[in-house]
């Protein structure tokens, strides 16, 4: 069988494979120019955040490496990179498994740009998928956003974004950036709304129908309220003809826990969209927003935070909803130790005691969460702790963004404290997540970036250590084999 352009259809995934393999290496080749350019032009610039995209894809981290192409378009733009960023949310999407997806992209870059080398590169994929590129447009296209874009309507985009590319965990997550983060934006309602249309998306009705009674109580009169209650309404009505008990709709996660809302202080606003986080059942990023009150990364410079303790506590009760009971033990037992009376410990003291019973490594004894100094200065010191407090909750991949940033954002690229540490500590993640290709990798960058450096030897250490338990392991197949 062939599709209309004669192409066998067996050999399209074959083609798709080589369009993103295409797609990549024109990653891998403008890196060097925008790297280049990224030191004088800040942590917020362009290149610089096209530059972590690209090592995002280069892990194989597909859904933040789409995301933040996402952002390049509507949050750090207005720039020339549009085209270029349309492309490869489409070349990534083939990764995703979504070929549907990568076509509408690419499609949308033909019919937006009127030339340039990514029309050009659309238009040729799009043909081997069998499709035919839509005619260019006669006049160059108008900038998603400009400079006058206030920052909640840029969030706001994002998250519809997220939503056009099926990202819905995404989404929700970017949606409820818009009440927490951004409490005055006239996007608020829509927003909630947005987020139970998520949760219906990702299959947690009781959830959607607990956002839209939210919506409802916060915005009585928007019409977006007047829409979620007849969503409301279906669904109870649907889940009743289930069987399902409609008085469940609408509580939290865990009954006896009353969730923090207030958003008149920066740390308080990072700690209420922890908590919507968390009520809305999307427990890792509820996690690492936890941790970023912990790290300090809300409080602004010179001011204070008052949630550390609940905070690390909280970072604790998410380990344990994800099973991982040690993890969440040894944030307990930091709590314990670095503020012993407060309210958070004694809610420490009976979180370990309720879990001793069944899992008995999580008792008191043993190690506690790496601890913090007692003030976080700068922006690298903040990041370069907050990945290490995912990577003992056993969040690599996530703690891997945190790694990036300290390495090629916060100071755009150019040398800082804690690049060389964060590169080798890369490598560790990889580990973790049990992909040694990708370790070795970052092992083998961080002794030739950082030669002189202690961590080049530890880098280079650890490959060493790799190819041996390779070689053992490789050894222990062939004996079984004969």
């Amino acid at each position: 069988m062939t599709n209309s352009f004669g192409i066998p259809t067996a050999c399209l995934p074959l083609l798709r494979a080589l369009a993103v393999a295409g797609a990549l290496a024109i990653c891998l080749l403008a890196s060097e120019s925008h790297a280049a350019g990224a030191a004088k032009r800040g942590p917020k610039s362009v290149p610089v955040q096209i530059r972590l995209a690209e090592e995002m894809a280069a892990n194989q981290d597909w859904e933040e490496a789409t995301r933040r192409w996402i952002e390049i378009l509507y949050y750090f733009g207005p720039s020339d990179q549009e085209a270029r960023a349309e492309f490869e949310i489409g070349a990534i999407a083939l990764r995703r498994g979504r070929s549907d997806l990568a076509a509408a992209q690419w499609e949308k870059v033909a019919g937006r740009y009127p030339e340039g080398e990514w029309v050009e590169r659309a238009c040729e994929c799009l043909k081997l998928l069998g499709k035919e590129p839509p005619p260019a447009p006669e006049a160059p296209p108008e900038p998603y956003v400009t400079a006058e874009t206030p920052v909640d309507e840029r969030q706001f985009l994002i998250s519809e974004g997220d939503m056009a590319n099926a990202l819905y965990t995404f989404a929700l997550r970017d949606y409820l950036k818009l009440p927490n983060l951004y409490p005055d934006s006239p996007r608020g309602a829509e927003a909630r709304f947005r987020v139970g249309t998520c949760q219906a998306l990702l299959g947690r009705p009781e959830l959607a129908v607990a956002q839209w009674q939210r919506l409802v109580e916060n915005y009585p009169d928007s019409p977006h309220a007047r829409t979620a209650r007849g969503g409301i309404a279906a669904w109870r009505a649907v889940l009743r003809i289930l069987g399902d008990d409609p008085e469940k709709m609408g509580k939290t996660i865990d009954d006896g826990w009353v969730p923090f809302r207030k958003y008149d202080t920066p740390v308080n606003r990072g700690l209420s969209y922890a908590e919507d986080l968390y009520e809305n059942g999307n427990i890792v990023y509820a996690l690492q927003e936890y941790a970023k009150v912990l790290c300090d990364i809300y409080s602004p410079k010179g001011g204070t935070n008052p949630h550390r303790p609940y905070a690390r506590y909280r970072v604790g009760v998410c380990a344990y909803q994800l099973g991982e009971p040690d993890a969440a033990a040894r944030q307990w037992r930091r709590v314990i130790e670095d503020y012993p009376g407060s309210d958070a410990a004694d809610n420490a003291r009976r979180a370990l005691a309720a879990v001793s019973s069944t899992d008995p490594f999580s008792s008191e004894g043993g190690r506690a969460a790496p601890g913090l100094p007692s003030e976080l200065p700068s922006a690298l010191q903040k990041r370069f702790h907050l990945a290490g407090q995912l990577v003992d909750c056993e969040l690599p991949l996530v703690a891997i963004k945190e790694y990036l940033k300290v390495i090629h954002v916060l100071t755009a690229g150019e040398p800082n404290p804690f690049q060389a540490q964060a590169a080798y500590r890369l490598g560790l993640c990889q580990h973790l997540r049990g992909r040694p290709d990708l370790a070795a990798a970052a092992w083998t960058r961080t002794a030739e970036d950082y030669p002189n450096t202690e961590w080049a030897e530890k880098a280079r250490s650890a490959i060493t250590q790799a190819t041996q338990r390779e070689a053992v392991l490789a050894a222990g197949r062939a004996e079984a084999e004969r």
